[in-house]
């Protein structure tokens, strides 16, 4: 136990120094003003709060920029050459680990990331607004897929009319919850290793909205009305139920660094995709794509040979015709020559 407050508390304080050093570097800048959101009765409501505004979100659909809640970390960020922020390599570093070891193999999808604002919809008045501010992280795979535990512990809630899985890790002193969960195969006050089959996903297909119609042909999981996922929450301490579904403020805790710690994830070695690098990857297949029409083109095609005309003659002659059709030389007359005959 002592060992385990010690390695808890280093953790705290190497936190603190991160996040300090990444504060005095970051020029990351937070919009504070009112937003427009729609709950789940479609009544509109504005809300006053603070965001980063246009984060490129490779993962979300047709709407490449959506905010992300202030909540979470700047140090969670980059920005590109235009300006335009976009998650760190090191979030999808993170997130990739965790899809691996959830689905048990590199299979599945992540489509929606900690603190980002979920879907816009429209309200009853026709307005357009966010249905909320996203509290975990979604994982897209099969349905029927296995879920495997991120973490071991102690099983605190298994099953609700959510499908909610939540485990207690004592090392980290946190709670994974899992939500959509089907057929699950742990009760309350079972003890967990970390990789065991807990459930099955998808209980719950929901609308997949406006930014979530999306088809993951990447990793062969098709999403497009309707999705079948695993909202992977985490909160601090012992719990046994997630937050409030798609509120306007953050109340979960920011997984990446109790997740670093998890999946011995010290840097990353990948490029962040960015707006601009998925605009220059268009242009450059673009570009590639007119070279070779033009070099298609410019090949000279060989001419075929003409077809000799074949004259047919539709109409064929009475059979009592000589020639039965086709038309004939007369032969020849020739002459007698015999003598003549005397007498």
């Amino acid at each position: 136990m002592k060992k385990i407050i010690i390695m808890i508390i280093s953790l705290m304080i190497m936190s603190l120094i991160f996040c300090a050093a990444m504060a005095e570097e970051s020029d990351i800048e937070v919009t504070t003003e009112y937003r427009w959101f729609v709950n789940q009765y479609r009544n509109v409501r504005t809300v006053k709060v603070s965001y980063y505004d246009d984060v490129y979100a490779y993962n979300h659909g047709e709407y490449g920029l959506t905010p992300f809640s202030s909540n979470v970390p700047s140090e969670y960020f980059v920005k590109d050459e235009n300006g335009t922020l976009a998650v760190a390599p090191i979030v999808l570093d993170i997130t990739d680990a965790m899809r691996i070891r959830l689905y048990g193999d590199d299979v599945g999808e992540t489509a929606l990331l900690y603190g980002q604002y979920c879907e816009r919809v429209k309200g009853k008045k026709g307005k357009t607004g966010f249905s909320g501010v996203h509290e975990g992280i979604d994982f897209v795979n099969n349905k029927g897929s296995e879920i495997h535990a991120l973490l071991g512990g102690l099983v605190t809630k298994a099953g609700d009319h959510n499908g909610t899985v939540a485990i207690y890790n004592e090392e980290y002193d946190v709670t994974l919850l899992y939500l959509h969960c089907q057929k699950i195969k742990v009760k309350r006050g079972d003890v967990v290793d970390v990789s065991d089959v807990i459930a099955q996903e998808g209980s719950v297909a929901i609308y997949a909205g406006q930014e979530n119609n999306v088809a993951y042909a990447k990793r062969n999981v098709v999403h497009v009305h309707t999705s079948h996922y695993t909202h992977v929450e985490m909160r601090k301490g012992k719990h046994t139920s997630s937050n409030a579904y798609r509120n306007t403020k953050l109340e979960s805790d920011c997984p990446y660094e109790v997740m670093m710690q998890v999946f011995g994830i010290t840097e990353s070695g990948r490029q962040p995709v960015t707006a601009a690098a998925v605009e220059e990857a268009r242009r450059m297949r673009e570009e590639a794509e007119a070279a070779a029409r033009a070099e298609a083109e410019a090949t000279p095609v060989p001419t075929p040979e003409p077809t000799p005309e074949i004259n047919v003659i539709e109409e064929v002659k009475d059979a009592s015709e000589e020639g039965y059709g086709f038309e004939t030389t007369p032969e020849p007359q020739v002459e007698s020559t015999l003598p003549p005959t005397t007498l």
